[in-house]
């Protein structure tokens, strides 16, 4: 129904309400007084966006666990681990250190393609379990021709002699093609060094996935799926917060553990210490000794992308079980 008058038209809509609600925004007495604005004076927009972020996962996380409970009971050791991790939710929005700036090598010689390192990003990221998304490529290459052409992405069995193995994800560039080509400025480097996404800006273009010359970034095509009782409650909002569909996604160095001190969860979990992350700028760290050391190699130097992500070949890897043991047995 419309009434009219003058030269201007006033529309009557009948709408559901609970439509409406869907629509419209409720705004607290504080908003409206202006005294939340002053509360958060303090605050970054990056500190702000966390802050609701966190809320918002929090009430995810509580409905999700009372799902659980209800199912299981709640005395069952999903209900408990559900509710414990819930309880521990919390996005950071922990700046860069100044001075600081990261750096990854990796000594091909050590690695022994066991995928650890994927599996351990997956689990540490709050990546999806069911498109199979993983930041971390593991690729397997004849060790005689070491040329990326013949590499093998679904290898089973590891390691093999005379294969070497080639973990790849974002190299944290100097120079980064994905950032100049982002219409919305979503993705930028971060002053340590750390290329990172707002997912909030993110359009889901996919042209930074186009950009980039390692083909580490991932894009996410409907809703991840994580079950509660797997959540990594410890968040960066520019890293392993929960993401929403149809945005991209990639390595971040763990940017909710290396920007409060500590590693990698890719260097913490590799069991025979191929993986090595520190501070460029620091003459003592463990990633300007290997450097210094053993020199550093990167991937597709071409692109002129400048990598932050090394490759090195440290001493030589230990010899395959049976030519070690066949050795011992002839001595005797």
């Amino acid at each position: 129904m419309a009434v009219v008058g003058g030269a201007s038209t006033i529309s009557f809509i009948a709408i559901d309400r609970e439509k409406l609600r869907a629509v419209l925004k409720p705004v607290s007495l504080e908003e409206i007084l202006g005294l939340e604005a002053e509360a958060s004076a303090d605050e970054s927009e990056l500190e702000r966006k966390a802050r609701k972020k966190e809320e918002e996962i929090k009430k995810w996380c509580s409905r999700e666990a009372e799902k659980i409970c209800s199912a299981k009971g709640g005395d069952s050791p999903e209900c408990k681990e559900a509710k414990r991790r819930c309880s521990m939710v919390k996005v950071k929005a922990t700046p860069a250190k100044p001075g600081v700036r990261f750096a990854m090598a990796l000594d091909i010689n050590k690695c022994i393609g066991c995928r650890r390192c994927a599996y351990a990003c997956v689990m540490e990221n709050n990546q999806d379990r069911e498109m199979h998304i993983e930041w971390i490529k593991v690729v397997s290459v004849p060790r005689e021709e070491f040329e990326i052409l013949n590499t093998k992405l679904d290898y089973t069995k590891a390691p093999e002699k005379n294969m070497v193995y080639v973990p790849m994800a974002c190299m944290h560039c100097e120079d980064p093609p994905c950032v100049m080509v982002c219409p919305v400025r979503a993705t930028f480097k971060e002053p340590d060094g750390i290329v990172v996404i707002d997912y909030d800006r993110c359009i889901g273009c996919r042209y930074c996935i186009t950009a980039c010359p390692y083909g580490a970034r991932r894009f996410n095509w409907r809703k991840p799926t994580i079950p509660v009782t797997e959540l990594n409650p410890n968040m960066h909002i520019l890293g392993n917060v929960l993401r929403q569909p149809h945005v991209t996604e990639k390595c971040t160095w763990c940017i909710q553990r290396s920007r409060d001190g500590g590693v990698p969860a890719c260097v913490e979990v590799c069991p025979v210490g191929a993986r090595s992350f520190g501070d460029l700028n620091d003459p003592e760290s463990p990633i300007r000794r290997i450097i210094e050391e053993y020199g550093a190699f990167v991937l597709r130097p071409e692109a002129g992308t400048k990598p932050r992500f090394f490759y090195y070949f440290g001493p030589a890897r230990t010899p395959p079980r049976e030519e070690a043991s066949g050795k011992s047995g002839g001595e005797g």
